[in-house]
């Protein structure tokens, strides 16, 4: 085996060996000299899988290191210097497992794994206020910011005050509303019937686009009954005790008069209704509100 050698300081050297060996951290060998015939002096490996010299004074911090490793490996010592490791990386280097991971298969530097954690929770915070209408940080975004190889580590540096919520994070407590979407809301619906819906037209020009009217569905201002068809939140259920009081059954059109609304309001809201069990499609496309027994 032949090994291309590069000195780092007085007596440290990195080796490119020309094909892979199962070395482990404090193994020994003799390192020969192929054109004189003769050994060159033994050596012990410190570590098998060094990180790259692409800096300028690489070389020299990666000697300073090197200098401070007595070839007998150590768990504690090999996450200050790598950060983030797996127990099958430590294995294979001949490092000792005697603590559980702390995500997984996953073991962190605990300095690092609290930095992280600070990290975590600025970039929480920047995203609530960059995205006022956005429900926290996905998981994947924030793993990429972290630089995290992991979703599982994000997953478990999340810890109060944050909380994960539908794959994101977000600052704990009930999710609420900014206010300036509640009051484009209120705008949006003041003085209108309870089940008329504004135009697309109209959401736009208060400040309601399709953006803003999913935020304001998350956070239960709004239901949506079609693209560009919303009601204020509670809206089925107050339509459904609305339709219980007139004859039952009853047609589209009857509960269309009933509900003081129109068609493109109605049947999307009929069908939210047949969806959620307050009321009953039947065989005439009739429909009946109460309970199941009454159905019938």
């Amino acid at each position: 085996m032949s090994a291309r050698v590069r000195p780092l300081g007085a007596d440290t050297a990195r080796l490119r060996l020309d094909r892979p060996l199962p070395l482990r951290i404090g193994d020994r060998g003799l390192l020969r000299d192929p054109g004189r015939r003769h050994v060159a002096g033994g050596v012990t490996v410190l570590d098998v899988a060094p990180p790259g010299l692409s800096r300028r004074g690489a070389a020299k911090a990666r000697a300073a290191v090197l200098d401070d490793l007595d070839g007998r490996p150590d768990l504690g010592g090999e996450l200050r210097r790598r950060l983030l490791a797996t127990r099958d990386d430590l294995t294979a280097m001949g490092v000792p497992i005697d603590r559980e991971p702390i995500a997984g298969h996953w073991f962190a530097d605990p300095a690092h794994w609290a930095a992280l954690r600070e990290r975590m929770a600025a970039e929480v915070a920047a995203h609530a206020r960059e995205n006022p209408l956005e429900p926290g940080v996905p998981l994947d975004a924030l793993r990429h910011r972290l630089g995290l190889p992991d979703r599982a580590l994000v997953e478990e540096l999340v810890e109060a005050p944050l909380v994960t919520r539908g794959g994101r994070v977000m600052a704990g407590g009930p999710p609420g509303a900014p206010a300036e979407l509640i009051a484009a809301v209120d705008r949006a619906f003041a003085g209108r019937a309870p089940f008329a819906a504004p135009e697309a037209y109209d959401l736009i020009g208060l400040g309601l686009g399709p953006r803003q009217q999913a935020a304001a569905v998350r956070a239960g201002l709004l239901i949506r009954l079609a693209p560009n068809v919303i009601l204020r939140a509670g809206a089925a259920e107050r339509a459904a005790r609305e339709l219980a009081r007139i004859e039952q059954p009853f047609t589209l059109s009857e509960a269309r008069k009933a509900l003081e609304t129109t068609r493109r309001v109605a049947v999307p809201l009929l069908e939210l209704l047949d969806r959620r069990g307050l009321t009953r499609r039947l065989g005439d496309d009739r429909r009946s509100t109460g309970p199941p027994e009454n159905f019938a």
